[in-house]
């Protein structure tokens, strides 16, 4: 129920006020712009693939893992499990049973479209095939779109801390797959490692080729992070961003040239780049006027889904249903889709909200 613009906590129809809320922001149209496939890794798929590959782990339930390995003391800690995942990862088939997980997540949550990070430089590092990964992947999200619609578009990303030479390395394959549904490139991993000079020539390369550039900055390192993305990369979008909040020439910047912060709530919260929840600077970057998305990060690894970081949004910000719709649609403003198919998809947004 809706009541003076806000979704109202009353005790209707034998439902839990929350359970209410939570049940009209589920049917709403949504968008993702922020998920890594290596972080839709759950404690039951952790469970399965140690069995196949006889991992230290095979001994360990899943309601063990998850009490054990999902839970985080710091972002170091979140890495250490970020590897497990990622070391269980050796076929086409390990990451195409995350994509299924997810897409049925997406159908239950009605997500529509979705941009996915995937960082071949991880296998390439075992020695296994990034790319034959990469083309399994998108063989299958096109599946998932002619099956229920759920649109999913890929941007691969760099590791900070492997260096320019895997950079290029997966620049080259990202526009080798554009055809495929590859729009981007991205530079994810330790903020305090390389300095993004380092990576100037790769991510100008990748622009003059018509990929877009995601760049993860501002999540533990300060706002200056944001500010060489942006100058020295080119970013079209911040992957978190969230320090932006402390510098007011930055967030009018952001404002100014439309560029989108990927909003990650329970991700900042359980790897403690900002908590308490109550504190968290997304209220603010969004009442400022930056452009502000709602994602899940890691959804296996932090065990939430799209719905739940919407949800929390309300619960912890006040935010009304015309703020909820807002920041649906810039889901879809943010996204790295070519203006026509932009335009399509805001409509068909518009009048699902609308109805």
């Amino acid at each position: 129920m809706v009541q003076d613009g806000r979704i109202c906590k009353i005790q209707e129809s034998g439902l839990h006020p929350m359970e209410l809320s939570k049940d009209y922001i589920r049917t709403l149209p949504k968008a993702e712009l922020h998920v890594h496939i290596e972080g839709c890794m759950t404690p039951q798929r952790l469970h399965e693939l140690s069995q196949t590959y006889d991992s230290r782990y095979r001994s360990l339930a899943a309601e063990i893992l998850a009490q054990q390995s999902f839970q985080y003391e710091d972002f170091n800690d979140f890495l250490n499990t970020y590897k497990i995942a990622c070391y269980h990862l050796r076929q086409p088939e390990d990451y195409l049973g995350l994509l299924d997980d997810l897409a049925e997540d997406y159908r239950l949550q009605h997500v529509r479209y979705a941009e996915i990070i995937y960082t071949p430089s991880i296998p390439w590092k075992w020695g296994r095939s990034g790319e034959g990964i990469l083309a399994a992947l998108t063989d299958s999200s096109r599946r998932i779109e002619e099956q229920q619609g759920t649109t999913i578009r890929w941007i691969l990303d760099c590791v900070r801390q492997f260096g320019p030479e895997e950079a290029w390395r997966t620049a080259r394959l990202a526009q080798k797959f554009q055809s495929r549904g590859v729009v981007g490139i991205g530079l994810g991993g330790d903020e305090r490692s390389l300095p993004m000079s380092d990576y100037r020539e790769v991510f100008l390369w990748a622009q003059a080729n018509q990929l877009f550039v995601h760049v993860h900055a501002g999540e533990v390192g300060d706002p200056d992070q944001v500010w060489d993305a942006l100058k020295i990369l080119g970013a079209n979008r911040i992957g978190h961003g969230i320090q932006s909040a402390r510098d007011p020439r930055l967030m009018e910047y952001l404002r100014e040239h439309a560029i989108g912060l990927d909003i990650c709530l329970t991700s900042n919260l359980k790897t403690r780049a900002w908590a308490p929840l109550s504190e968290h600077p997304f209220h603010l970057l969004y009442r400022r006027g930056v452009p502000t998305t709602l994602n899940t990060d890691d959804p296996g690894l932090f065990q939430t889904g799209l719905t739940e970081e919407l949800v929390k949004a309300v619960e912890h910000f006040e935010l009304s249903v015309e703020d909820l719709h807002r920041i649906i649609l810039q889901g879809v403003r943010s996204s790295f889709l070519p203006h026509d198919e932009k335009m399509l998809l805001m409509q068909k947004f518009q009048g699902e909200l609308s109805a």
